[in-house]
């Protein structure tokens, strides 16, 4: 029952008491008196649950009219008549269009339009005492027989829209910004059983670093992970990770050169209330935080800027953080994993990364090789990504040895990642063939003088073949691109790789 029909009852049965007392009919003072308790009862329960609506909407800043189905003014509120200049005592009772004859305060009204239309309207109106024009619209409210009841008309001045836009628009760029921030993190709670989060490599190598991972994980020492682009850096947090006694407890991720440097600060350490424009009214917890009694893996860490560089080194040595906007310590349990593909003694010589914070991170290192120094993997690691491709896909595509060694002759300058690229794309495109030709592969690496290959890798050391092919084929990627950030993209790996390479080889950006 509605509170409408609670207290419709109400009244009902109090007429009924009423006429029992006036008539004829004895009926004792007791029953009256337990009668009229229930009623105030269900009265009772009206009033003590029911919000007073007057007291909300007095209290509303929009101009508020309310009309019956007759355009009849049943109700105005405070901001109306402050705006209107008319008290509600010349305004309820009287019906809209009396109200526009008689007075200049309608201009425009939607009360008609909404009674004849029985849908929502919206109009642009002039008002006196507004100094801009403003914004009518009018509702209609339904019985539950579709009958109309109501029409709810309200007004704002234009100008509140404006500021709204503005604020819309700079909330936009903070957006943006955060967005860039939120994609930058990522929160793991549970270990992952996800096939391409496998270890892929029988190499020395990769013998090595499982031996040290299991030395490792089960200690709460700072780990250094280091590689260039693509190697799978990621991979060796991941396992630290699963093999630790943390690995029920949050895992947070977040890359710190995809962060924007004036939220980075906010981001890892939180904030108050009130701390900065735009802030969250109730502060924010920051990642430091939340992966509290967990782990906390800062990526490309060699990108983060120098000013927020001394408080990391400050939150790692004593073990606790201070909220931007804060004065309160918040002590932290955390285990701290960072990686980066950048040559951290070298941004040291260059003065843009810290050497404290260096030989702070630098207690457990692990350098994890490129593609081109694991050639025993690279088989392996094609079979594994083949399989995956051919399961997603449904496709059946099998690699010949003699496909196993042309891709084991090229240098993978993009790492597993360019690898893993590579393979989806011969699982689209090539599975359908008889056979896949090594010519064929040769066309997607861009590589001139396919014929000589075999002869070059029957002349040539690996190393020697590897070199040579590396130069081709960066001798071709930057045949047109104008930088090295151009050339980053279309190689996908980071600048300091491709300026590394083009040294290496003798090669340079056209001007």
């Amino acid at each position: 029952m509605t509170d409408r029909e609670i207290m419709l009852s109400a009244e009902q049965r109090i007429d009924e008491l009423m006429n029992k007392m006036l008539g004829s009919d004895p009926v004792s003072k007791k029953q009256v008196l337990q009668e009229l308790k229930a009623v105030k009862e269900s009265v009772h329960q009206v009033t003590t649950s029911t919000i007073d609506y007057q007291i909300v909407v007095d209290n509303l800043d929009d101009n508020i009219l309310i009309a019956d189905a007759s355009e009849t003014i049943l109700y105005v509120n405070k901001a109306y008549q402050k705006s209107s200049g008319i008290s509600k005592e010349n305004l309820i009772g009287k019906t809209v269009s009396h109200i526009a004859e008689t007075t200049d305060y309608f201009t425009v009204t939607t009360v008609p339009d909404v009674i004849q239309k029985k849908e929502p309207v919206m109009k642009l109106s002039y008002l006196p005492g507004q100094k801009n024009p403003s914004i009518v619209v009018g509702m209609p409210i339904f019985y539950s027989n579709e009958e109309l009841q109501y029409i709810v008309a309200t007004n704002r001045e234009l100008s509140t829209y404006t500021d709204l836009r503005d604020n819309y628009n700079t909330f936009l760029n903070l957006l943006s910004d955060m967005k860039s921030a939120k994609n930058a993190v990522q929160v793991i709670q549970e270990t992952s059983t996800l096939s391409e989060k496998q270890m892929i490599g029988e190499g020395k190598e990769m013998t090595q670093i499982r031996k040290f991972i299991s030395n490792v994980a089960s200690t709460d020492a700072t780990v250094l992970v280091t590689g260039e682009s693509g190697t799978g850096k990621e991979l060796i947090a991941d396992a630290i990770y699963t093999a630790s006694k943390r690995n029920n407890m949050p895992f947070i991720k977040i890359n710190c050169s995809s962060i924007p440097a004036q939220l980075l600060e906010s981001e890892l350490f939180g904030y108050e209330k009130g701390a900065f424009s735009g802030a969250n009214a109730q502060g924010k917890k920051g990642l430091f935080e939340a992966a509290n009694k967990g782990t906390l893996l800062l990526d490309e860490i060699g990108d983060m800027p120098m000013e927020l560089q001394a408080k990391l080194l400050r939150a790692i040595q004593s073990n606790e953080i201070t909220r931007v906007g804060g004065t309160k310590p918040i002590p932290l349990d955390i285990r701290l994993i960072a990686s980066t593909n950048c040559n951290l003694k070298a941004k040291i010589a260059e003065g843009t990364f810290r050497s404290d914070l260096y030989y702070r991170l630098h207690v457990i290192p692990i350098n994890v090789p490129p593609l081109r120094e694991r050639k025993d993997d690279i088989a392996l690691l094609c079979e594994h990504y083949i399989n995956i491709f051919n399961e997603k896909y449904d496709k059946h595509l099998v690699l010949s040895e003699e496909n196993k060694d042309a891709l084991m002759g090229y240098s993978w300058p993009g790492n597993i990642r360019e690898l893993r690229n590579i393979m989806e794309y011969l699982v689209v495109c090539a599975s359908d063939m008889d056979h896949l030709d090594n010519s064929f592969l040769y066309s997607i690496f861009d590589l001139e003088g396919k014929d000589s290959y075999m002869e070059v890798k029957k002349n040539m050391t690996l190393s020697e073949a590897v070199s040579s092919y590396e130069k081709e084929f960066l001798t071709l990627a930057i045949k047109d691109v104008k930088n090295l950030k151009e050339a980053s993209e279309i190689l996908d790996v980071d600048i300091s790789t491709v300026s590394r390479k083009l040294k290496q080889h003798g090669l340079s950006l056209k001007k």
